[in-house]
């Protein structure tokens, strides 16, 4: 199932299936944008055959003039927006210098954005080159840029222009034009998908063209691609040959497997006698299915189009809310019979372990496969998913009507009982004429896998909420590209795995020394603090300070009606059993996230519990329950030190009082160490564990710097001294 030829294109798609069953529904997702990067390096070919593209282009938007103090979320999104603007002013941008590195506390924290004339003509040196005819340098020293800085405040990172400058000394483009640069050609991927619709329906590259200006609505020669674009195209997807791809992509998980033994794969054969299904799994992530495999999220919005096949991957969250990987599947086709060998498959791969709860997206031919193979699993919809599509089937029908619609569903979808959600989902289909969609019909039959009331008593982490967006596409950007090759696919995977492993323990290891704030200052939430990770501890404290909004009624002995201080009816009912510690809900929501919900916490405080039971802090919460370990290696040390020094960095920054009491201790601390013998007399202990989960992290958290004046440098110092005399006597 791999491409033999270097020329080979990924082509990872999105799946446009309807659940609907009806063949002419087409799915335009939201939240599936394309993303294109333009990033102009002296004179480049189109971006025809890009995989996986960084930023959004539209060329439709118009975009202010950047200026000093604007501020972004990261450093792609400031590239995106001077792009933007860049577009409909006649230039393209390209990266210029930057300052940083990843081994910098603060990584790359300055880049330069400039017009992609600036800079001084290239010298030809080579005599090929000089025999050529001579040709005007597409660099004239210009000045136009745009200058921006990481700025970290209070732990959030923003990117700040620090300087731009509009004074170019060229023509600029013609508006009409500057989409016939080589930066500005791309072919998107909806766009790739028609192109070889229309291919295997006997059209050559002019109809091609034609038809897609017409269904686009746009004018001849405004599409984002040439004719010349098209050809490159679709040779480089015509390159592969089906024959020998399943072959090498199982020889490269052969190769794999005598490297690493503890690497796992499964795979059939057709009848042909050529691969049909394959699926694998490293021993870092069958470890980690091991601790948090209750949870299980199976994505399967990821198609390898060029190759005709589906990609499956399952993936879990971990006690730090960091998404984890554990098992991919290439797939034939996504006929229930590929499902259900796929969830086979795990199982295998996972030792026979059962996950509580799996989520997917709305696809009933998964839902089928999943009843069959997993029947004790709680099997549900990803609200993330069904929000995507609503787009697609709504927002003609609707017009201006959608965004209503849209907020509408969503609250809906968060009723607090069984009987509010349907009374008011007849009354949405009502106000806004639903009643013969077959979608809202379809909706409402699989409702019981979809909607928060009717899951609220199944285990699922807090992934009931659009918030929580576990994709293939997020978890491998900018490791499957264009070049990849199939039979690379596995190994790319694992590097993408590895990477996103090691990001996830280098926050882990910065989340332990940070200090948790405390709120609301009752016991409760401080005990919750020396406990849970900061994740969990979050959610708590959300719960806590929610608590305080509610009343309490007592109906029983040990049993309370809660409710909202606002409100006159309603309500959930507590009951709280103190000989046994018992504790619950009719909301259900400890049984849903694992955390006790905020009617729970109010009635535990009116009845002086300073203390959370122990049953309540579910070990898949805790900081103990870590997939890193707990090393007195090099790469441990270098790790934790560095992370406690981006801390530091942080929070002496901000002050020239916190700069200067920082500066002087860290002076001398310096010299210390120095003195200290740099022998190792650790008998052995440095040697790192065998594999990331034999042994825990534990990181003494740092002391938090006080958010008062810090003392003057001289009066440290004068202390200091003070204490060496007093030292000195003893």
């Amino acid at each position: 199932m791999t491409s033999t030829s270097s020329t080979s294109t990924f082509f990872p798609m999105r799946k446009h299936r309807c659940p609907c069953g009806d063949e002419q529904c087409y799915i335009e997702p939201e939240g599936f944008e394309e993303e294109e990067l333009v990033e102009q390096v002296g004179v480049m070919e189109p971006n025809f055959d890009l995989g996986s593209p960084k930023l959004s282009l539209n060329s439709n938007k118009v975009a202010a003039p950047p200026y000093v103090g604007q501020s972004f979320q990261s450093d792609e999104e400031a590239l995106e927006y001077y792009s933007n603007f860049a577009r409909n002013n006649g230039f393209l941008v390209r990266r210029e210098r930057s300052k940083g590195n990843p081994e910098h506390p603060m990584g790359v924290y300055k880049r330069e954005l400039v017009c992609h004339r600036a800079g001084s003509p290239l010298s030809v040196k080579s005599p090929e080159a000089k025999r050529q005819r001579k040709k005007k340098p597409s660099r004239c020293k210009c000045d136009a840029q745009m200058v921006i800085k990481k700025n970290v405040l209070s732990g959030a990172t923003k990117w700040v222009v620090i300087s731009f400058s509009n004074l170019h000394n060229h023509d600029l483009l013609d508006i009409n034009d500057v989409h016939y640069s080589p930066g500005y050609r791309y072919i998107s991927q909806a766009d790739r998908e028609r192109i070889l619709a229309l291919v295997k329906g006997g059209c050559n590259a002019n109809l091609i063209i034609r038809a897609l200006e017409m269904e686009k609505g746009i004018k001849p020669g405004q599409l984002t691609f040439g004719e010349r674009d098209l050809k490159n195209f679709l040779n480089a997807s015509m390159s592969i040959n089906p024959e020998n791809e399943g072959l090498e992509l199982l020889k490269a998980c052969k190769v794999m497997k005598e490297r690493n033994p503890d690497f796992r794969y499964e795979f059939t054969y057709d009848e042909s006698n050529k691969l049909e299904h394959i699926a694998w799994s490293y021993v870092g992530s069958i470890q980690a299915y091991k601790i948090f495999g209750d949870v299980v999220f199976f994505d399967t919005t990821y198609h390898l189009y060029a190759y005709d096949r589906i990609v499956g991957v399952w993936f879990g969250l971990d006690n730090n809310g960091n998404t984890i990987f554990f098992c991919c599947a290439v797939l034939l086709d996504e006929k229930p019979d590929s499902y259900r060998w796929a969830f086979q498959a795990f199982l295998r791969l996972m030792d026979g372990k059962l996950p509580q709860t799996i989520l997917t997206d709305f696809d009933l031919g998964l839902k089928d496969a999943l009843t069959n193979e997993l029947p004790s699993a709680k099997h549900a919809f990803s609200i993330w998913h069904i929000m995507s599509k609503l787009p697609g089937w709504f927002s003609s029908s609707l017009g201006s009507e959608y965004e209503k619609f849209k907020s509408e569903f969503y609250r809906i979808y968060e009723s607090d009982t069984v009987e509010d959600f349907e009374l008011h989902w007849e009354q949405m289909v009502i106000e806004f004429g639903l009643g013969s969609d077959r979608h809202i019909s379809l909706l409402f039959i699989h409702r019981s896998c979809w909607a928060l009331p009717y899951l609220r008593s199944w285990f699922f982490g807090g992934l009931l909420t659009t918030n929580n967006s576990m994709a293939t596409k997020f978890f491998f950007k900018g490791f499957l590209n264009s070049q990849t090759r199939l039979k690379d696919f596995t190994e790319q995977v694992g590097v993408a795995v590895d990477f996103q492993n090691q990001a996830g323990e280098e926050a882990a290891t910065q989340q332990s020394q940070e200090s948790l704030k405390i709120k609301t200052c009752l016991p409760l939430e401080e005990h919750a603090s020396t406990i849970l990770t900061k994740y969990a501890f979050e959610m708590f404290q959300k719960e806590m300070m929610f608590s305080t909004h509610y009343a309490v009624y007592e109906t029983s002995r040990e049993s309370y009606l809660v409710r909202h201080h606002l409100k006159s009816d309603g309500g959930h009912i507590v009951s709280c059993i103190p000989s046994t510690e018992e504790v619950h809900c009719t909301c259900k929501g400890f049984e849903c996230t694992g955390i006790l919900c905020k009617h729970a916490l109010r009635v535990l405080s009116l009845k002086n519990c300073f203390l959370v039971p122990e049953k309540y802090l579910i070990p898949r919460w805790r900081r103990e329950s870590s997939l890193y370990p707990k090393s007195s290696g090099h790469k441990y040390r270098s790790q934790a030190l560095r992370s406690l020094a981006s801390i530091i960095i942080q929070e002496s920054s901000v002050t020239r009082d916190r700069f200067d009491y920082v500066q002087w201790h860290l002076s001398r601390l310096l010299d210390h160490v120095r003195d200290m013998s740099a022998a190792d007399e650790s008998n052995g202990s440095d040697l790192e564990p065998s594999t990331s989960f034999d042994a825990r992290v534990d990181v003494v958290p740092a002391r938090s710097v006080t958010r008062g004046r810090p003392r003057k440098l001289k009066g440290m110092a004068r202390v200091a001294k003070e204490s060496n005399r007093v030292a000195e006597g003893d």
